[in-house]
This record gives C-alpha cells, structure tokens and sequence, in this order.
C-alpha cells in the first residue's frame, strides 16, 4: 500500500468514525418539540471517543451540542445509545457549570438546567442534576444541591446542601415559583 493509499484509508476510517459517532447521537429526547427531531445536530469539542459497537460517545473540552431547541454545554459529554434502535438511553454532562436546555413545548417554557453534573434518562423523563443544581422553567426557579425533575408528572424531589451533607451550617434549598405554578 503505498503512503498516498495508506493516507486516504486513515481518512475515511475517521470519516466513519465520525459518521457512527453522530449516528449514536442523532435521536432526540421524546418530550421535545416535534420539528427538533428533524433538526441536524451539532457538537463542537475538543476531542471525542467513540464506541459505536456499544453505543456509547464521549466528547471533551468546551462541548456544545444543539439539535433544535435542545442544548448542552459542558466540560464532558457522555452519550449512551441503544445499539439496535439508535434512542438515547442515558446522557451525563459535567463541568462548572454544565447546562442543558430544551423548549419541550411551546406552552411549558424552556427548560433551563445547570449543575456540575447534570443527567438525563429519557426513558424515564429524568433530569436530575448535583452539585450547585438550578432549574428553571416558567419564571419558576429552584436552587439546590439535588434536583430530580420527572418530565412526565413534573415532580420534584429537591434536596439542599444542608441536608445531603448533613451540615445546619450548609445553604437551603431555595424555589421561587410563580403564581400558578402549583396547580
């Protein structure tokens, strides 16, 4: 094989790469905007790991990723996959702050998320995010350590620094909701 042979097969053998990465990726969340689905996605970061076999995507340093409304910044980017129907199983962003945002509808409001860990399980309608968590959606807002937000009956279980740590020294949680917001 000769070195200009050898370089075009390193080439495609990363053009695949590329293509099985994006492929494990291309499947939005249930609960976004219909028109988002169709959206081409994008990510930005400074490196990327890819096990297409299994499913699973990593990207590093300064990641962005859009498709439609939804967003994610962060320092990491886990991305895990079912293999056989390409639907996200499971999504992890870290940094300080790692942030995820989506428009789940048009009535509800943007979704705004921050923490240094933030997961998303899409089938079970999770976030949840750890560690300075806020979320934001309707003008309502909440602070704490632990936010658990279920999509589908939009319950949360909220839990402060002063309780996960167990320190009466530590901040509360705090929510500021909006009049309606409980009914």
């Amino acid at each position: 094989m000769t070195r200009t042979e050898a370089t075009r097969l390193h080439h495609h053998r990363i053009s695949l790469m590329m293509l099985l990465a994006l492929s494990c990726l291309v499947v939005l969340p249930a609960w976004a905007l219909p028109g988002d689905r169709d959206q081409p996605m994008t990510i930005t970061a400074d490196e990327g790991n890819f096990k297409s076999s299994r499913g699973e995507a990593t990207f590093t340093g300064n990641v962005y990723l859009k498709q439609g409304t939804l967003e994610v910044w962060a320092d990491t980017l886990d991305v895990r996959r079912d293999p056989e129907t390409g639907d996200i199983t499971f999504l992890e962003a870290k940094g300080e702050p790692a942030r995820y945002q989506e428009l789940p509808s048009e009535e509800d409001g943007l979704i705004e998320v921050r923490g240094s860990r933030i997961e998303y399980r899409p089938e079970e309608d999770l976030i949840i995010t750890e560690g300075n968590g806020h979320l934001t959606q309707a003008g309502s807002d909440i602070e704490a350590d632990y936010i658990r937000y279920n999509l589908l009956d939009e319950s949360l279980d909220v839990r402060s620094r002063r309780s996960t740590d167990n320190n009466g020294d530590a901040p509360q949680a705090t929510w500021t909701l909006q009049p309606g917001a409980m009914d």
